[in-house]
């Protein structure tokens, strides 16, 4: 065996590890993704921020026969717009200034694995347009070039945001989502999917004890996993491996007390009120503060806060405006 198929093989391993499936909607999409690892066809993977649209990219490349070619993220968020399609696409010498050299942009280097597309949503309508064609075609230009280059790479592209409703702003074109979503898969945000929760946080418990290692917890006490499995989770499974992390950090014997975990969450009217409150939260009462806590959790920013909550800014604007939240 060469070290390079070692190597995948111990990623394949490592990602069906990870993926916890214990709820009906879990075990539908990993199963899902088994079945598209072999694919050539597009992939659209869509839900709130920290829901496992990364891990599930990861699945469809290292779960099927490119996993001994690459795997090339673009976090199109993470790019200037200016500079975005010579990420993409690359460019010539010359092309523009300070391009004294040839180099090959994302599309390229992703060769016959898979090209793994970040928040689809964030390119302005020209770059659309371009990547349309690489959709459609499977062929490019670098910039400033004039050689016509191949796609050998899938796409995988990713959103957190609600495309559809994008495509009816006109903000996203709707050739582009068809062409892209030929399969489209949702992940659930982990408040829906419950009977995950404590194989999760035990997970996560597991992996940072192996990581840390010395006198680090290796269980939780039954009230701490209560309030885990009623706090409602605006950051999803990416929140709850640092929440884990920390209450590790913070328990002072062998198990994670409740008292270890973080005050928003005990705080949290959900918990409250699961954990025995008299008062019983209305479900307006729920949403301001599953709101009013992703608005601190993103310290302010209301495009990240749209995203976790699954609605537009817009939507966010008027909630906040009902809830007093201004």
């Amino acid at each position: 065996m060469s070290d390079a198929t070692e190597t995948t093989g111990k990623a394949a391993r490592a990602l069906s590890s990870a993926f916890i499936a214990h709820d009906p909607q879990m075990i539908e999409v990993v199963a899902l993704l088994r079945r598209l690892s072999d694919a050539p066809t597009n992939v659209l993977l869509s839900g709130e921020s920290g829901t496992g649209k990364d891990l599930a990219a990861s699945a469809l490349h290292y779960w099927g026969k490119r996993a001994d070619h690459p795997l090339v993220r673009v976090d199109l968020p993470c790019i200037p717009g200016d500079l975005m399609e010579s990420e993409l696409f690359g460019y010539e010498r010359g092309a523009f200034t300070g391009a004294r050299e040839a180099k090959p942009g994302k599309l390229e280097l992703a060769g016959e694995g898979t090209i793994f597309l970040d928040q689809i949503g964030e390119p302005e309508p020209t770059l659309q347009a371009k990547l349309l064609r690489v959709v459609e075609d499977k062929t490019f230009e670098r910039v400033g070039g004039t050689r016509t280059l191949t796609l050998g790479a899938r796409i995988v592209a990713s959103s957190s945001g609600d495309l559809m409703e994008a495509v009816e702003r006109n903000s996203f074109r709707r050739d582009l989502f068809h062409r892209l979503s030929v399969f489209w898969i949702q992940l659930p945000a982990l408040r829906d999917r419950r009977d995950d929760i404590v194989p999760l946080a035990q997970y996560f418990l597991k992996r940072q004890g192996e990581r840390l290692g010395g006198s680090f917890p290796e269980e939780f006490s039954s009230g701490a996993l209560e309030a885990l499995q009623s706090y409602l989770w605006p950051g999803n499974v990416r929140e709850l491996r640092g929440v884990v992390e920390r209450a590790g950090l913070m328990a002072r014997g062998s198990r994670i007390e409740r008292e270890d975990l973080p005050v928003a969450i005990l705080d949290s009217p959900s918990v409250v009120f699961r954990l025995g409150s008299e008062h019983k939260p209305t479900l307006a009462e729920l949403e301001k503060d599953y709101i009013e806590r992703t608005l601190r959790h993103v310290r302010g920013n209301q495009t990240r806060a749209a995203r976790i909550l699954g609605i537009s800014r817009k939507a966010l604007w008027e909630k906040r405006r009902r809830y007093g939240l201004d």
